[in-house]
């Protein structure tokens, strides 16, 4: 791998990052963060791999390289494979984030640590937990193997433990403040902890916890860290703010700082310790080179003056001569040496020779590599080589050429060499008395030397059986051992094979093993004792514990061996220690049956222990095992059958202590062992234990056991409830509801039974059954009270009304379910949604067929067993679907309405959009159209030809599409088949309106043209269908009467007239229907292409172009206010019964011309205001007495909307407080055109609309507009007129007033479409419309002061009604109403009025004895039409008026049945009628001057009550 270029290498990542790592080889770096982890190429920094994850916050890679493991912030661990990068294991923790991880040195498992206060190993291989430490008091921020793999490290904030690796038991604790958050803030150092604390780096005895050093570094913070090169552990780096300093790891000398422009989040040293990788902050890292900083570490290792290098070879070679692999160390060497014969590699390998005991060899090689260049470590290698050869006065001479050839400052560590020289040529006594001169005279720390030569001639004692000499040398190797770490140890080492690892562990061990020689067995093992609290590893504790058996079995003189103490010794004691933390207690038992010690003895030792250790199923086990054998010993009354009862209670407590730690942490398995193993100690209340386990069970899912524990509770004290509880408990989570209740309730009758006062208070805490089951009844009425009044159950495949709906939820599981669960509180939230969730519906949209299956069909017989038949298949698989889909309730408009009941029919019919809107799904079927199916089909099927089929589309929320053989349409595989874009398509193009304005229309009086004309291209097999199915759509109500005809069309249109005022409905050519004249006979009227009946909008230029002209012309300003108030003060058309109040501006015609073409008339007529008339019709007008051509459209005039066309918005703040021009409005209550429920009265004229609209936002969203009218019928306040401006009177200058009436005098001279009227030949009061076959386009040409004056005069509130018998002009029905025919509909959009007014049916009239008969005197063979119009007596000529007048003269001499009525005495304005038996029939015998007089003052309008 080449160097890194100068300057650093940069890595942009980009986006947050964490964690930085080098692979094995030190040939990728790794980085994690929120796009997962990459690996780039060290070499050039390119990225060449990316593993998925998310915020990964720490890394690590396997010792061999083969793993690479992450864990993230969201608790989410992962091992990759390092060659492939594919995911091996993946685990996510219920924890918050992960925050170290770290591989085992055989890298077979995992540790971790995560914020849920613990750590865990994994086994990778396989990929299952098989450790977890016990909870730390907070966050577990780090988690560390050791370098021997026994150990694990981990950190808190204020605490460092370490951890058995193999049993999880807890090591030692050390109380230290960490400083960083995360892995970064500790590590393992040979045996030893470093520790970032508080700006110093804290290095600590692992096996201890006691401080060994520690040093002051930069100030340390949360995102400091240090790191070690894994095969290079000679220095320290550590990172902090912007620089990262490094430290000799045995001197703990800086060694060199790196200082960064950024601040330093993450540090990594790759594993030979060549390269620094630091994340430098907003996603960057730098790739440095450290030769600047590893050439200082060998020029430190044999001592800090040197100035030349000492062994200078490669890490391998180091790596192998340091493991004792010589052999191996050899063959490397000489591989270098045949490349280049280097001086240095030659004296290494002599000295490895040497150790090989091939001392030519060694000898010659040391020859060489002084004869290339001299050296200290070349004179060395020379010495020790003569000295193997037995020349050891030659090797002493090399030795001293090393002292006179180089420089003084090395002189002490030559004489430390040239004493194990010495030593090592046999002459033990002076090499020993040279240390010693060197420790007194220059105070050398060599006492390890001394101890090591004194070590090495006690053990040739031991050889020779001197065991009381080698007592004595062992003991002064003992006192001469200090624990320390230099790299003068590690050169004595190399050269000398000498150990000086655990030299004191070794010392010790040899002095136990001569006083047990030596037959002295209580010093041996108080000695042994003394070895173990300084043995870490394995071997030494297997050596201690082997060492205290042998002592334990061999008696140190006959006396003890007969005479032993009845309480276990200490030395017993540490060995059962040792014993169970590698074996089973019954292996222990075996080996300590030859000690000395009693058998009651030892097992006292081995329960402590194993209580001690917590293997509380062992200890029982063992105790158990204790009492069968010495029954009489432990069931007594001695000191044994005390310590038996003291222990076993103990043991329980301790157990069921530990019990519920496991059962906190969720360890189901361990919390149920630990409480089965107390019971089986036969505790004297086991009552608590019981329902501890219970408990557990339950949290596992062992339900049947929970309940077998309950019912043990309950036999223990049957009288307490708190049994009762769990056990209720127990069942409701088997499953078993209806026992859990009855249970329940055994338990409320046992707290109301208790003697006990507190706990008879405690019943306030629960909730009865019958409160929960009340609760979801109150529900389940509130879930079914908008549903369809039948709905099959797709479950059972019946017919079921509300009361069994009702009934339905009552069988279900959940039902007993949800009163179980509710014991204490009532949760009406989930209630709602269980509720609400099962009587989800469905709904079916189709054609309907022959055969239908019908309500009386399916009352009584399932459906699914219906016969075979087209559409009893069709039905079934309907229901089938609906059930498949999840939902319980389905409902078909053919056998889901009793169409035998008559109010049943009226309210599904006025309900059926409610029920399509309400659905959770509608399911369309195409019949016709077979899979595959393809695009077209929609718009071609029989389905979208039906007027039903629209608002059941436009009503459902979701809706799916199938073919007749039940595929998906077009195989479409998503929920909601109306959001699809080839669906919403085929809509366009099957309505002809775009796919925006077909998406927002809804229920309601907006839109109405568009509506009717989206319902003029729909067909019905009943005619009435054309209105009834349009009563969802707007939102309206109409009494349902099958056979009335296109009346039913007049019906409906008539109430949305009234409750809209939207002229455009009467904006037709064509025939009249039944119910008025006005009215269209067929909803395909509406099909027409838009009509020029509503005059164009006046351009704004234009407009200010013409008030400009306006105001300079020779008009009255004060007649133009005359027309524009007169206009306003008109009311808004509505219909009473069968007649239509019609506000307009009247035009006579006068005598008509005719002239026929082809088949048609055409007569033209004069006018003063219009000019010349041309009206085209097939039928001859001349026979009619008088026409007039009519101005409806008063709406354009004043520039207001219809009301229909906005939904008027009143905000909630609309109450009290309004203007004082205005008054106080009445409270009103909110009703939207989804649920109108009663008629509201709609305000009768255009400044009372106007003052509705008064205060409103702009923008705002729909709301409901109060009603300002009085229950009389009055207005409740008056309004000056204003145009339709929203501000106040009193804000509108006179000026602004005179410009709006301005605009309406150039509004009327803009062409409109005029209706042709004419008077009722039946009915003097009332018009009726005269249907032309094309359009009368009309304009006034010119407003002059006379023609001004006209409209004055002109503009009234007709009636219209509908055709009689005697009187209708019969038109024929044209179908598309002719070719002439110039239409044009004015489509108002906006917001949607919420004020209605209701038409209960058609208008019948019974003739009766009170109403007067014609004049017997004089019949009238013709009346005239001016009876009761009100057009202005202007209007009529004189001769016209008196003939008039007279006719009233007449009628009034005509018999009348008479009213009594009389002042009511409460209401002295008010009148009531007096009831009587029979009729008052009265008549004017004769009219004089005196009582005409009379009659004309008698004219009144009463207040009957």
């Amino acid at each position: 791998m080449t160097e890194p270029r100068d300057p650093p290498i940069e890595i942009n990542v980009g986006g947050w990052l964490e964690a930085v790592t080098f692979s094995a080889n030190g040939e990728y770096l790794l980085s994690g963060g929120e796009g997962g982890v990459r690996v780039w190429r060290v070499e050039d920094g390119r990225q060449v791999a990316t593993m998925k994850a998310w915020q990964v916050q720490c890394l690590a890679v396997s010792e061999d390289g083969r793993w690479i493991a992450g864990g993230t912030f969201r608790g989410s661990l992962f091992v990759w494979d390092a060659e492939t990068h594919e995911q091996v294991l993946s685990h996510w923790e219920d924890s918050r984030n992960i925050n170290g991880v770290d591989f085992s040195p055989d890298s077979t498992r995992l540790v971790f640590a995560s914020s849920n206060c613990r750590a865990s190993i994994w086994d990778i291989p396989a990929r299952e937990r098989v450790l977890q430490t016990r909870y730390h008091e907070d966050t577990v921020k780090a988690a560390k193997y050791s370098p021997q793999g026994d150990r694990i490290a981990t950190t808190t904030q204020n605490c460092v433990r370490v951890w058995d690796s193999n049993d999880g038991h807890m090591l030692v604790a050390i109380d230290v403040s960490v400083t960083p958050w995360d892995n970064t803030a500790l590590l393992w150092f040979n045996h030893h902890l470093l520790v970032i604390s508080e700006s110093k780096i804290k290095q600590f005895e692992a096996s201890t916890g006691s401080t060994v050093s520690e040093w002051p570094i930069l100030s340390s913070n949360r995102f400091s860290c240090i790191a070690l090169p894994k095969h290079r552990p000679e220095f320290i780096a550590y990172s902090t703010n912007r620089a990262v300093t490094f430290w000799d790891a045995a001197t703990h000398v800086q060694l060199g700082v790196i200082k960064n422009t950024r601040d330093t989040w993450s540090t990594a040293l790759s594993p030979d310790g060549r390269f620094i990788a630091t994340h430098v902050g907003e996603g960057k890292i730098t790739i440095e080179s450290l030769s600047s900083i590893t050439d200082l570490i060998p020029l430190a290792r044999l001592h800090s003056t040197f100035q030349e290098p000492d062994i200078q070879i490669d890490d391998a070679t180091l790596r192998s001569w340091k493991r004792n692999q010589l052999v191996n160390t050899e063959s490397l060497l000489t591989e270098t040496i045949n490349e280049s014969r280097n001086h240095q590699i030659l004296a290494s390998r002599a000295l490895v020779r040497a150790r090989l005991r091939q001392w030519d060899a060694a000898d010659t090689d040391a020859t060489e590599s002084i004869k290339i260049q001299p050296s200290v470590i070349g004179h060395i290698a020379k010495s020790v080589a003569l000295v193997g050869k037995g020349e050891k006065h030659k090797a002493y001479r090399a030795c001293d050429i090393a002292f006179e050839r180089f420089h003084s400052t090395h002189v002490t560590f030559l004489l430390l060499i040239k004493a194990v020289i010495v030593f090592m040529a046999g002459e033990h006594d002076d090499a020993i008395s040279r240390l010693d001169d060197l420790i007194n005279t220059v105070q050398f720390n060599s006492i390890c030397y001394a101890a090591y030569m004194h070590l090495l001639l006690g053990t040739s004692c031991m050889e020779i059986g001197d065991y009381n000499g080698a007592i004595q040398l062992f003991g002064r190797a003992r006192a001469q051992t200090r624990y320390q770490s230099s790299q003068a140890l590690s050169v004595v080492s190399l050269i000398s094979g000498w150990k000086f690892d655990d030299l004191d562990i070794t010392t010790q061990q040899r002095l136990c093993e001569a006083l047990y020689a030596a037959r002295r067995i209580k010093e041996a093992t108080d000695q042994s004792l003394l070895n173990i609290g300084k043995s870490v590893d394995k071997s030494s504790i297997m050596w201690v514990s082997e060492f205290l058996q042998r002592c334990l079995s061999t008696p140190e003189s006959s006396v003890d061996a007969t005479h032993h103490s009845p309480y276990p010794t200490p030395a017993l004691r540490e060995w059962a220690k040792l014993k169970l933390t590698s074996g089973s207690w019954k292996d222990a038992l075996a080996a300590a049956r030859d000690f000395t010690a009693s058998i009651f003895t030892i097992y006292w030792v081995l329960c402590d222990c194993l209580e001690m250790i917590n293997h509380m199923t062992d200890t029982v086990e063992c105790f158990r095992q204790m009492k069968s054998e010495l029954a009489g010993e432990t069931n007594g009354h001695g000191e044994h059958a005390k310590w038996a009862m003291n222990f076993s209670q103990r043991c329980a407590e301790k157990l069921e202590h530990l019990g519920d730690i496991a059962a906190e942490a969720q360890q189901h398995d361990e919390a149920i062992t630990q409480y089965s193993t107390v019971l089986s100690l036969s505790p004297a209340v086991p009552r608590d234990v019981l329902m501890k386990r219970s408990k557990v069970y339950m949290a596992k899912g062992s339900w049947e056991d929970a309940i077998d524990d309950t019912n043990q509770v309950i036999a223990f004290d049957p009288l307490t409830p708190w049994g009762y509880e769990r056990k209720h408990a127990a069942l409701h989570g088997a499953g078993r509801y209806e026992d859990a209740i009855s249970t329940f309730e055994t338990m409320l009758l046992k707290i109301s039974q208790s003697p006990h006062p507190e706990i008879r208070e405690r019943l306030r805490e629960y909730v009865n059954p019958e409160q929960t089951k009340a609760a979801i009844r109150v529900s389940i009425e509130i879930a079914i009270r908008e549903s369809p009044l039948a709905l099959i159950n797709t479950d059972s495949g019946r017919l079921l009304d509300k009361s069994g709906q009702a009934r339905s939820f009552e069988s279900q599981s959940i039902f007993l379910e949800l009163i179980s669960s509710m014991t204490t509180h009532i949760d009406h939230p989930r209630i709602d949604c269980e509720v609400v969730e099962y009587y989800r519906y469905a709904t079916f949209s189709h054609k309907w067929e022959d055969n239908e299956p019908l309500f009386e069909n399916v009352i009584r017989i399932v459906v699914y067993d219906l016969e075979k038949s087209l559409t009893h298949d069709k039905l079934q698989m309907f229901c089938k679907i609906v059930h498949d889909s999840g939902f319980h309730w389905a409902w078909s408009d053919t056998c889901c309405i009793n169409k035998a009941d008559h109010f049943v029919l009226q309210e599904a019919l006025v309900s059926m959009f409610k029920w399509y809107e309400g659905s959770s799904v509608t399911i369309v079927l195409l019949r016709g159209v077979r899979s595959p199916s393809k695009r077209g089909d929609l718009v071609r099927s029989i389905w979208n030809t039906r007027v039903w089929t629209l608002h059941e589309y436009h009503a459902s929320k979701v809706v799916r599409f199938y073919t007749e053989d039940w595929k998906p349409y077009l195989d479409l595989d998503i929920p909601n088949h109306k959001e699809s874009p080839e669906i919403i398509s085929e809509m366009e193009e099957a309505t002809g309106v775009s796919a925006r304005a077909l998406m927002s229309l809804r229920p309601g009086l907006d839109n109405i043209r568009e509506k009717l004309r989206l319902a003029s291209t729909r067909r019905t097999t009943r005619l009435e269908d054309s209105a009834y199915s349009l009563l969802g759509i707007f939102s309206m109500s109409l009494g349902v009467v099958y056979g009335e005809g296109d009346k039913a069309l007049g019906r409906f249109l008539a109430q949305l007239l009234t409750s809209a005022g939207d002229t455009s409905i009467l904006a037709w050519t064509g025939r009249s229907g039944s119910f008025n004249s006005c009215l269209p006979a067929s909803i395909a009227i509406f099909n027409q292409l838009p009509t020029i009946h509503i005059p164009l909008a006046v351009e704004r230029a234009d407009m200010d172009q013409i008030t400009a002209k306006l105001r300079s012309s020779l008009l009255d300003s004060s007649s133009i206010m005359r027309l524009y108030d007169r206009l306003h003060a008109l009311p808004v058309p509505s219909f009473v019964g069968q007649r239509m109040k019609l506000p307009c501006i009247i035009f006579k015609l006068g005598r008509l011309s005719t002239s026929r073409c082809a088949s048609d008339h055409v007569f033209l007529a004069q006018t003063s205001s219009l000019g010349v008339v041309e009206i085209r019709t097939e039928e001859d007008l001349s026979g009619f007495g008088s026409l007039y051509l009519v101005h409806p459209w008063i709406d354009f005039l004043l520039n207001c909307q219809p009301v229909g066309s906005v939904v008027e918005t009143i905000p909630e703040e609309f109450i009290d407080d309004q203007s004082s021009a205005i008054g106080k409005l009445p409270s009103f209550a909110q009703a939207g055109p989804s649920n109108i429920s009663a008629v509201t009265q709609t305000p009768r004229t255009r400044a009372a609309q106007l003052v509705a609209r008064l205060g409103l936002p702009f923008g705002g969203r729909p709301a409901t507009v109060p009603s300002l009218w009085s229950p009389s019928g009055t207005p409740l306040f008056r309004v000056p007129s204003f145009a339709n401006s929203l501000r106040p009177p009193s804000s509108i200058s006179p000026t602004e007033v005179q410009t709006l009436a301005l605009q309406v005098i150039a509004r009327l001279r803009q062409p409109f479409g005029a209706l042709l009227l004419t008077p009722d030949l039946c009915n003097v009061a009332a018009y009726r419309r005269v249907a032309a076959e094309s359009l009368i386009t009309v304009q006034v040409e010119e407003i002059t002061p006379t023609i001004l004056n006209k409209l004055i005069d002109s503009n009234s509130e007709l009636s219209t009604i509908p055709f009689t018998a005697s009187a209708q002009i019969p038109l024929p029905l044209n179908q598309g109403c002719g070719q002439r025919n110039n239409w044009r509909i004015k489509l108002l959009s906006g917001p949607q009025r919420t004020v209605y007014h209701s038409v209960d049916g058609p208008s019948r009239s019974l003739k009766t004895q009170h109403l007067p008969g014609p004049p017997r005197d004089k019949p009238l063979s013709r009346v005239s039409s001016y009876s009761k119009s009100l057009l202005p007596p202007s209007s009529l000529s004189p001769t016209e008026m008196e003939m008039r007048a007279l006719q009233v003269i007449a009628r009034l001499k005509q018999p009348f049945g008479a009213l009594l009525v009389t002042p009511d005495l409460d209401n002295v304005k008010a009148y009531k009628r007096v009831a009587v038996e029979s009729l008052i029939t009265v008549q004017v015998e004769e009219i004089t001057q005196t009582i005409l007089n009379k009659l004309i003052d008698s004219v009144h309008t009463l207040d009957v009550l």
